[in-house]
């Protein structure tokens, strides 16, 4: 679908789980054609493709596997074949598989890291040539990243996780003013509806009394794109969760990759 001469154009990783859905759709209603991204055509990508038909929201797909920067860079390549000007690049996908320490093997650590940290910095950095002014940067990172702890299992996905936090704080240091670039800060999200009893548990943990939802993380993107003079900033979405314990000790249900 292509777009009108005066739509801009927005970037979704991860488009096919829930909070690549609600910001791709809620992006087209800003009057942004909508550059999705998943790793395969799977139905959750292709329910997020017939909600923007139905909101006659102009879409392009790209596939990769993010675990693979050869992927990464070709899709970024023919992205910038593709398109002129990007207004938004909101980095959406990422994962964690809950090895442990003990169990991970240099493979799956390096596709940890490589889908969590290097990718969207690959990203970001070859589709620097098509960001206009006043261009904006969303990445996706975790409490586990600036506590370690959280998710015990984890210890790669939090290095990574940190390791993207340090990065939007240089990345917004140096394309400003041109650019802003900041991180929505994760705590305790909605997936599926795997795990009810685990999360009603950690519920009670959180101040605000519930986990987070995809339309939360939206109210975060829509604050950033209205809010021109913040930039390199982690925004916690974690309803108090760590003014409740820095540390708290539970154990963490082994949680997919979004793509």
């Amino acid at each position: 679908m292509k777009k009108e001469g005066n739509m801009k154009t927005a970037i979704v990783t991860g488009a096919g789980c829930d909070i690549g859905r609600e910001v791709a759709l809620f992006l087209g209603t800003k009057n942004y054609k909508i550059l999705t991204h998943g790793t395969e055509i799977k139905e959750t990508l292709k329910n997020t493709h017939q909600e923007l038909e139905k909101r006659n929201i102009p879409y392009s797909t790209y596939l990769a596997d993010f675990s693979s920067t050869d992927e990464v860079v070709a899709t970024c390549d023919k992205i910038l074949k593709d398109e002129e000007n990007i207004e938004v690049i909101v980095h959406a996908a990422g994962g964690s598989t809950a090895f442990g320490p003990d169990k991970i093997t240099p493979g799956q650590l390096i596709d940890a890291v490589n889908l969590n940290l290097i990718a969207p910095m690959i990203m970001t950095h070859k589709l620097l040539p098509s960001l206009t002014d006043s261009s904006l940067i969303v990445f996706t990172s975790a409490i586990s990243g600036i506590h370690a702890g959280w998710y015990p299992t984890d210890a790669c996905f939090d290095a990574a996780k940190g390791g993207l936090s340090r990065f939007t704080e240089n990345m917004a240091r140096n394309l400003g003013p041109k650019t802003r670039v900041n991180c929505i800060v994760i705590g305790l999200m909605y997936v599926d509806d795997n795990y009810k009893e685990w999360r009603a548990a950690r519920a009670e943990q959180i101040p605000m009394g519930r986990i987070a939802y995809a339309e939360d993380y939206v109210k975060c993107v829509d604050f950033f794109l209205n809010n021109e003079y913040i930039t390199g900033i982690s925004l916690p979405l974690e309803g108090g969760w760590m003014s409740y314990n820095v540390n708290p000790p539970f154990s963490t249900p082994q949680m997919q990759a979004s793509s």
